[in-house]
């Protein structure tokens, strides 16, 4: 396994708190994918100390600063770049600390001059995990964005300003289901990629099913992340692993309007619809094996997780594919 640089110099463990509430981004439809330019980052090699890094000369022009993208530094830790654009390179890299259970975590760590700050994730060193480094703001200084998998795809994304001081994102609809809404510093999910501004997650709707979504969010003016497109749209490789037979009569709705669920009608016992969308709160679009489109409504249950019409969803088809 790649060693990573560990500086021992000056160590600051950053909290997380927020004062206030931000106002929310508002939801628009998910945009055409746009391709990544190509950047440039002045790197350090993996053999060389803090004290070899580049002169301050040779920090990125800025017309090579990684404006509305983010890339993947992982690979090239660790890493040297003007993280708040005031000229002065700041080595950002990848620890190990002992958590709490011992066992073995990643630290993100930025050392400039011969201060350190420090933030420990919950993220295990040996399982899947990246880090990202961009402009998305277009405010001259980068966000740094580190994800990685707890146990068995349960990934966790994090978000920092370029002072590693910590982003928030917006309630998830995914996990408001049993509480009340609030913002946090960690988000459910792994990043894709980034689009245009956009950071594209990839996160899991536990509804009808087990299912992969997409959905795009965005870093607004007040430092909170929140999403732009309406909706998680399935990705799951296999859409047969999607299909559900229904077994009684099941109200669903025209999906034309997404404020109003539109006209409704009834499915029949033994079709079979195939799941293409959720808000994650209580909406799931659909396309019937003759590719009529529809949504149900589904109402949170903290028992049978979620409800049709008063009835437990398993009720309503021969099985659903929920992992685990």
């Amino acid at each position: 396994m790649k060693k990573y640089i560990l500086c021992l110099v000056g160590l600051l463990l950053l909290g997380c708190s927020r004062p206030q509430k931000a106002s929310p981004v508002p939801p628009t439809e998910q945009p055409a994918p746009t391709p990544a330019p190509t950047v440039t980052v002045t790197l350090v090699p993996e053999t060389a100390a803090p004290e070899t890094m580049l002169p301050e000369t040779q920090v990125p022009a800025e017309d090579e600063r990684i404006v509305g993208h983010c890339l993947s530094i992982l690979d090239e830790l660790p890493c040297a770049v003007d993280l708040d654009g005031d000229g002065i390179l700041e080595t950002v890299d990848l620890a190990t600390y002992v958590a709490a259970d011992e066992y073995p975590r990643w630290a993100l760590t930025i050392s400039k001059d011969s201060q350190q700050k420090r933030f420990e994730t919950d993220i295990p060193y040996d399982m899947p995990y990246d880090l990202f480094v961009g402009d998305l703001d277009e405010d001259g200084g980068y966000e740094l964005f580190f994800h990685g998998d707890l146990a068995s795809d349960d990934y966790l994304i994090y978000g920092f300003h370029s002072d590693l001081s910590c982003l928030f994102f917006e309630p998830d609809e995914r996990a408001v289901r049993w509480e009340a809404p609030r913002e946090s510093n960690v988000f459910a999910g792994r990043i894709e990629g980034f689009e245009d501004g956009h950071i594209v997650i990839e996160g899991v709707v536990d509804m009808l099913g087990t299912h992969w979504g997409i959905r795009n969010f965005a870093l607004g003016d007040d430092g909170v992340i929140g999403p732009v497109s309406t909706v998680w749209t399935f990705n799951d490789e296999i859409e047969a692993d999607r299909l559900l037979v229904v077994t009684r009569e099941l109200t669903a709705y025209k999906a034309a309007v997404r404020k109003d669920p539109g006209e409704a009608f009834t499915l029949q016992p033994g079709e079979k619809i195939l799941p293409l969308a959720s808000d994650g709160c209580e909406r799931l679009w659909f396309e019937t094996a003759e590719g009529k489109g529809g949504v149900l409504l589904l109402t949170p249950d903290e028992e049978n997780m979620w409800l049709i019409d008063g009835v437990p969803e398993a009720e309503y088809f021969e099985s659903l594919p929920y992992a685990g």
